[in-house]
């Protein structure tokens, strides 16, 4: 036989018993069923709030009552609408309204007495499972025999009025004995218990504590030895997460005894603490379905799985808020020993519960947590207690408010190594501090004390790092313009196809100069470009709240992708790394800063555990910094490295053949596209001096910009003012100097190139004459050509050539390291 036990929200309205009726009768076909039912939702509550009112003098108690019980007659003439004429419906009609009257009684005197005893709390607070389970018993009575079980007198408790402790042996005696008469007369029915209510031996009403249906119906199915237990409720089981804060979290399939009740002693919502272990006891599975979706598979609680489940050594996590962390600390061992004991006396004495402890090995320091409501009393008697050693100093007493306990369950974590790191490295990649940590004797839970702020973040970082199948990424784009706006249409292509590949990204934030957009959920690629060019749906820029949304992001990790060539965004990044994003770039400022401002930006990311990507500095989409990264990692030595480093100046040089002036095939550049907005940036040489910095530095030489020895092809007196297109007019009357060094290129079988060179410590970057044989003489249009020359590299170089300028190549440079820093993340 089953037994099933429906919540208050399967009880809710009329509706929703007709569906828990139907889910019961088609079960009846099966097998012999039991029903346990709870109050209808919110009743209990109703019913304590008018009680209350009616204690202090209050007389909108009466609007109380007169809510919950049109709630019961409106169900009932609902339910029964066809039936009012029956001597059937006539009876239930007559409970019902008795009860109610009963009901309305017992306030009335609570009101004229203006006390509500915790007897008469209990008393009151059981009519709600009285009121559903007349009505259900009645409802499945219209479809085949049932009948109604008033469980006072079969669950027998102590006088502990309001969470009363249940008698095991004499309830067990009490529902056998009852079973037995059942079977002899009324075998075929369904009985249909009432929840949380029980009473004392002598028969006072009494009730075992609020979400004790789930009790009741366990010790119910225990007594009778009954096959299995159902647990209806409104969610499809139990989550390996608080669904309602972690997006990822799902059904767990199975879990042990033991997991659900450490799950649901660390605050999982499902399961009543004390419901499993009548259940274990006498080896009786438990099942969590949902009465709004009954043919998911729910989850199975049993002694042992039946399946390997086995995506994660851990079953769950969860966590309880509204903590207080109570730390003492002592100057000498032999204090905090003897403290431990105290402490556990003096707040078991004041009926406060420890719901964690933590203590040094040393044993100089105790920390516990209890909850934040029971502070003001445990900080009371803690404190008379220990008022010797507190006055003398020989013990220090510590608060801290606002904390969490998070706890991470799950019988295969024991003997697996690196559990608890992967727990703290999770965490701390976020610079969420831990207070306090506690690893339970069976291994099978680790409990972690943090901020309570953080409960979001935590959940969700912790989640990732033992369930999720996918690695994520969340991507804050400042820069939409050619290069920005290629990625976001990368990322329209390519997200499908890497969520396919266990790689999820989300755009979580997007901005040009003047408006940003910011979404949790995800951004849109394929929009986003357009949508920032609204007011409507966006807000104006703020680089300091687009940082505090990425610190407050549930969404983790992010890469904050720079495709600007913002000098001031650059100077922000030491604030974007302690916000916890990774930071990916094209941008190439922050790797020519100041040799001091560089070094501490670098140590930041050091100090944060953060990335730092910026493949694109040196020639694009191409592996130039990878390589040079490569052949150090491998031994080598690199002695030279010269290459056209500038695609704007690859393509000068590459259509400067003496038929047209300079002036004039630099126009036409200009014209298509392939130029700063003024071109005299490019003709600078700047940009291929900060190419050769980088890759100094990259290989260890301290080399600032001001080393770099530069040829400008730009006159001095053409270098100042705003740039027109009159430029190409006084720029022209300089072509002899420059058609001079083609014709002595062309007489020597040369060909004019802008190279930079980094040798010997030393970097120019000026016009070169390079011979027909030289790797640099054989480019086209813009591309970018490096010659590395190394140790084992020596008589030919290792080049690298290809595309070295554009949106495209560096848009799909920029992705490439998005991806590559999603292989780097541990998960």
């Amino acid at each position: 036989m089953k037994l099933m036990k429906f919540g208050g929200s399967s009880m809710s309205s009329a509706t929703t018993m007709q569906k828990v009726a139907d889910i019961v009768l088609a079960a009846r076909h099966h097998e012999p069923v039991y029903v346990v039912v709870s109050a209808c939702q919110g009743v209990t509550t109703t019913l304590l709030t008018a009680a209350s009112h009616a204690a202090k003098g209050r007389k909108d108690f009466r609007a109380l009552y007169k809510k919950m019980a049109d709630q019961h007659l409106d169900c009932l003439n609902t339910l029964f609408s066809q039936q009012k004429k029956s001597k059937f419906y006539s009876e239930l009609e007559k409970n019902i309204n008795t009860l109610l009257v009963d009901l309305e009684n017992l306030l009335e005197g609570v009101w004229l007495l203006r006390e509500a005893a915790p007897s008469a709390l209990d008393h009151i607070a059981g009519f709600g499972e009285r009121l559903s389970g007349e009505l259900f018993a009645g409802l499945l009575q219209k479809h085949h025999p049932a009948f109604y079980v008033d469980t006072r007198g079969l669950i027998i408790t102590d006088a502990h009025f309001t969470a009363a402790a249940v008698k095991m042996p004499e309830t067990f005696q009490r529902l056998r004995r009852w079973h037995s008469h059942f079977l002899q007369a009324q075998k075929n029915n369904i009985p249909v218990f009432t929840g949380f209510i029980a009473s004392t031996r002598d028969g006072r009403s009494t009730t075992i504590g609020r979400n004790g249906s789930d009790y009741s119906a366990a010790i119910i199915g225990a007594a009778l030895a009954v096959r299995v237990v159902e647990i209806w409720t409104d969610v499809d089981g139990v989550y390996s997460a608080d669904p309602n804060i972690v997006d990822e979290a799902f059904v767990v399939p199975e879990l042990s005894y033991e997991e659900a009740m450490e799950l649901s002693y660390f605050g999982a919502k499902v399961l009543h603490p004390e419901t499993l272990a009548p259940l274990r006891d006498h080896h009786i599975p438990l099942v969590v379905k949902n009465t709004f979706h009954p043919d998911a598979q729910g989850t199975l609680i049993s002694a042992e799985k039946t399946t390997e489940f086995s995506l994660s050594p851990a079953s769950g996590i969860t966590s309880i808020d509204e903590m207080t962390l109570l730390s003492w600390i002592g100057r000498r061992r032999t204090e905090i020993s003897t403290t431990v004991e105290r402490v556990f006396e003096t707040l078991s004495a004041a009926d406060i519960n420890v719901y964690f402890i933590s203590q040094a090995s040393s044993q100089h320091s105790l920390s516990i947590a209890i909850r934040t409501h029971h502070l003001p009393r445990a900080r009371e008697v803690l404190r008379t207690a220990f008022k010797n050693e507190l006055k003398h100093h020989w013990i220090r007493l510590e608060e801290k408010s606002g904390q969490m306990i998070v706890a991470i369950v799950g019988e295969g974590m024991k003997g697996v190594p690196g559990i608890a790191g992967k727990m703290f490295h999770s965490l701390g990649q976020q610079g969420i501090s831990i207070r306090a940590i506690a690893q339970g004797a069976s291994e099978h839970n680790i409990s972690l004390v943090i901020d309570a702020k953080q409960q979001a973040r935590a959940l969700n970082l912790v989640h990732d790092a033992f369930f999720s199948r996918d690695k994520k990424l969340g991507i804050v784009l400042v820069g939409v313009g050619n290069v920005g706006g290629t990625l976001l249409n990368m990322l329209n292509e390519q997200m499908s196809a890497l969520r396919k590949k266990g790689f999820h990204l989300r755009l979580f934030a997007a901005a040009n100069s003047k408006r940003m957009l910011i979404d949790s959920a995800g951004i849109n690629p394929m929009t986003c470009a357009d949508t920032l060019k609204k007011t409507q749906g966006t807000t104006e820029y703020d680089l300091d709240k687009l940082i505090a949304a990425a610190r407050n992001s549930d969404f983790l990790p992010l890469v904050f992708v720079d495709c600007t060539a913002s000098s001031e965004l650059v100077h922000r990044y030491p604030d974007v790394i302690r916000a916890g994003m990774h930071i990916v770039t094209p941008n190439k400022k922050a790797n020519v800063l100041p040799m001091p401002a560089y070094r501490s930006l670098i140590a930041e990311f050091h100090e944060y555990d953060r990335h730092f990507l910026y493949q694109t500095n040196v020639g694009a989409g191409l592996p130039v910094l990878s390589t040079i990264k490569d052949l150090l990692a491998g031994g080598d030595h690199i002695i030279r490295i010269e290459g056209v480093l500038s695609g704007t100046l690859s393509y000068l040089f590459n259509y400067y053949d003496g038929k047209k002036s300079f002036a004039d095939v630099l126009q036409q550049t200009q014209m298509d596209g392939l130029t700063e907005p003024d071109p005299r940036e490019d003709l600078s040489g700047m940009d291929v001096a900060r190419k050769l910095v980088i890759m100094a530095r990259e290989i260890g030489l301290p080399m600032e910009l001001t080393d770099v020895k530069i040829e400008n092809l730009v006159p001095d007196e053409l270098r100042g003012g705003k740039f027109s297109d009159s430029f190409y007019i006084r720029y022209a009357k300089y072509e002899k100097n420059m058609r001079k060094k083609l014709d002595d290129c062309q007489k020597k079988n040369c060909v004019l190139r802008y190279v930079g060179t980094l040798f010997e410590g030393k970097a120019r970057a000026g016009l070169e004459m390079i011979p027909h044989t030289h790797p640099l003489a054989f480019t086209r249009a813009s591309d970018n050509v490096i010659a590395i020359t190394t140790d084992r590299y020596q008589v030919t170089p290792l080049v690298i050539q290809g595309l070295g300028a554009g949106s495209d190549v560096t848009a799909m440079g920029v992705f490439s390291d998005v991806l590559r820093l999603l292989h780097y993340l541990p998960y």
